[in-house]
């Protein structure tokens, strides 16, 4: 068979762009031809891209898509990609937001092949109307604030818009059921929930003990520096293990150019608690240093207010205790205080309740440890995944 995948930008590291490409990397060891579209192209994953075939726009057909209007420009971007897909594809799977535009734009004025769209969250919200002021704090990011009833409208208007493009997809993949139950509620369409994997491989189970009680603590914490990853909740949680007679140290991974404004938040909280010298940010980061940290932190936190995070899931591979945000998403597949310690989202507190028992109690840091690992190394891998998108992809596909 013949895929097209589509992804809107592989120029940094981020989930949806290692799972597209984990993907294509499976699928093509299991036989398929592939061919990776996109806007931009600089590999961050040079490990996933090798061999396979990836064509990016020229950037004389790059348009700045910040900006009220940017959705349409990106549209425009979308259209012009679509004219350089291969018309010989057998189906089309676009990744995440805007890519399912690129197939929409393909499917009507090129040829009309079958096209399952992966959805990772719905286009114009992370979370339904009603969480609206609930979501994230509008002074940690650029986004400019706007009054409740604004933000409605303006969700409604977009969901009306980006329903012409989801309607026009033949099949939907999803994670988990918040995200399903989501798009049947504003778009009317049924998803196949399709978990996805991790390299199991590359991420083998470390042997680990619990840190002693005047031991440094290293926590640790990844992924690019967007207000809705809620670092604030482990630096909050920061004093409190302090007063405890611990001796906490806090990295986090992750790139800040998505959201400068983010970063300078970030360290102004640090400093304002009095723990800025015990709070790192090492910035954009690759295999070889996600694997150093891994090994050498003793416990990773997971607080984001996102679906799925392959992160998480690596670092409970790796034997690494790991505390996750009740967010729908990765939360769904993992039982509390067995592969992972599960805490109320925008919680500093529970964090740091989260992170006292887990150090305070060795065998419960074990079982976390080798209970976790053994559980997402016998549910997720990129090969499971790779072979139920095939059945979905075969289930399109017209002969």
């Amino acid at each position: 068979m013949k895929i097209g995948i589509i992804v809107r930008k592989l120029n940094m590291r981020g989930g949806v762009g290692r799972q597209a490409l984990s993907l294509a990397f499976e699928l093509k060891r299991l036989g398929q031809e592939i061919k990776v579209y996109t806007f931009l192209y600089n590999n961050p994953f040079p490990e996933l891209g090798e061999g396979l075939d990836v064509f990016a726009l020229h950037p004389s057909e790059h348009l700045a898509t910040r900006g009220n209007f940017g959705i349409f420009k990106e549209d425009r971007m979308a259209r012009a990609l679509a004219w350089h897909i291969d018309p010989g594809l057998d189906i089309l799977n676009p990744h995440d937001n805007i890519a399912n535009h690129v197939a929409y734009h393909f499917k009507k004025n090129i040829k009309n092949i079958p096209s399952v769209w992966q959805m990772n969250e719905f286009p114009t919200m992370r979370w339904p109307l009603s969480l609206l002021g609930w979501d994230e704090d509008a002074e940690f990011h650029d986004i400019p604030k706007k009054a409740l009833l604004a933000r409605k409208l303006s969700i409604m208007a977009k969901t009306i818009y980006e329903n012409k493009f989801i309607k026009k997809q033949d099949g939907i993949t999803i994670f988990d059921s918040f995200h399903r139950d989501m798009l049947e509620k504003y778009s009317g369409r049924d998803a196949v929930i399709v978990q996805s994997g991790v390299d199991q491989e590359r991420f083998p189970f470390i042997l680990r003990e619990a840190p002693s009680p005047r031991e440094e603590l290293r926590i640790l914490s990844a992924g690019n520096l967007i207000s809705y990853r809620r670092f604030e909740d482990i630096i909050a949680a920061l004093p409190s293990l302090l007063a405890s007679g611990l001796n906490p140290f806090l990295t986090i991974l992750g790139d800040s150019t998505p959201d400068k404004k983010y970063l300078e938040k970030l360290k102004e909280l640090a400093q304002r608690m009095g723990v800025e010298k015990r709070v790192s940010f090492y910035g954009d980061y690759g295999y070889e240093v996600w694997h150093e940290y891994l090994k050498k932190s003793h416990i990773f936190v997971f607080p984001h207010l996102q679906s799925q995070s392959l992160t998480a899931y690596e670092s409970i591979l790796a034997g690494l205790p790991t505390i996750v945000a009740a967010m729908p998403g990765t939360y769904e597949t993992l039982q509390h205080r067995e592969a992972a310690y599960i805490v109320k989202p925008k919680s500093p507190a529970e964090i740091s309740s989260g992170i006292k028992e887990i150090t305070s109690n060795p065998e419960l840091y074990q079982k976390l440890s080798k209970e976790g690992s053994d559980f997402i190394r016998k549910n997720f891998s990129w090969e499971r995944y790779g072979r139920e998108m095939l059945e979905v992809f075969k289930r399109h596909y017209k002969k």
